[in-house]
């Protein structure tokens, strides 16, 4: 495809989808800071579930809502509470269940080992992505796909991710045409942040009914 024609899907996804990330529109302000790391994975382990991308955001407002967002807090909560709030937003019992213990586990864990705190994990392993990777899955008991979500939006702030795309982000990407590794898609975007923006953005457009056909044409009429 044409450098023109991809620069028109990008500014038409980036219109449609991406004017923020998932972390922004769920209103986390993006630092390394405990409490923000530990509502970053969250919000990807809410998103590792057969709901739209703005069901998890939601969900995950509706828990800071009632404080469930640090792990002291989520810790001090009944699993029963947290499983029949998600059930209440859409979650199917079974990803309900199965996140609300992801959940606890990963604020037992951290508590236990880091303080509370995922830098401490990052830390740990000096900083390697795939050991980053196995340390969350073991020790949340989360699927790659959470994890994929999770090093998505944190890629910002944990440099050695990046660039990083997962297989959503490729698989929509390359339904359009605008490549296959996560270095073709950042070099479409004029910054790190407009990258993350454009991989939300194809993440989102997977579950827009058309989505793909819509875009296309927009960019066409650009």
């Amino acid at each position: 495809m044409a450098g023109d024609d991809r620069g028109g899907l990008v500014a038409t996804l980036l219109d449609r989808y991406g004017r923020q990330t998932l972390a922004e529109q769920a209103e986390i302000r993006l630092q390394d800071a405990p409490n923000t790391l530990f509502q970053v994975f969250q919000l990807a382990v809410l998103l590792d579930a057969r709901v739209s991308p703005d069901t998890a955001v939601e969900a995950f407002m509706q828990l800071r809502e009632r404080r469930w967002t640090t792990t002291k807090h989520l810790l001090d909560a009944s699993n029963e509470d947290v499983t029949e709030a998600l059930t209440g937003l859409g979650y199917r019992d079974s990803d309900a269940e199965r996140i609300v213990v992801a959940l606890s586990d990963a604020a037992l864990h951290l508590e236990e080992d880091h303080g509370g705190d995922l830098g401490g994990l990052r830390h740990a392993v000096g900083r390697d992505p795939a050991q980053e990777r196995e340390r969350l899955m073991r020790f949340a008991r989360v699927r790659d796909v959470a994890v994929d979500a999770f090093f998505r939006e944190v890629q910002l702030l944990w440099g050695e991710l990046l660039p990083f795309a997962d297989k959503k982000v490729l698989d929509a990407a390359g339904r359009l045409g605008l490549g296959d590794d996560a270095a073709a898609l950042r070099e479409l975007t004029g910054s790190d942040e407009d990258f993350v923006r454009l991989e939300d953005a194809l993440v989102r457009v997977r579950h827009d009914e058309d989505g793909y056909r819509l875009v296309r044409q927009a960019a066409g009429e650009r």
